[in-house]
């Protein structure tokens, strides 16, 4: 899944997926600068909360969801 958000015209982008081997879940943030930042997880749920303690993180700093469900947390 990916989200991709704006602020001010710059561009981030927030996606889970799955690691090469399929083994373990990945947490990629794509800053504006193309800097990828990584996390990888076991468990799906953990990948999940992470994802959404970013996100909301994001929303709270000016980052606005560029997808047409806006996340409401």
């Amino acid at each position: 899944m990916i989200w991709s958000f704006d602020r001010q015209g710059q561009r981030l982008r927030c996606e889970i997926r799955r690691d090469m081997d399929g083994q373990f879940y990945e947490f990629v943030v794509t800053k504006p600068d193309g800097e990828e930042q990584t996390e990888r997880y076991e468990d799906p749920s953990e990948v999940i909360a992470r994802s959404v303690d970013v996100m909301r993180g994001l929303m709270e700093e000016g980052w606005r969801s560029l997808s047409s469900d806006r996340l409401a947390y």
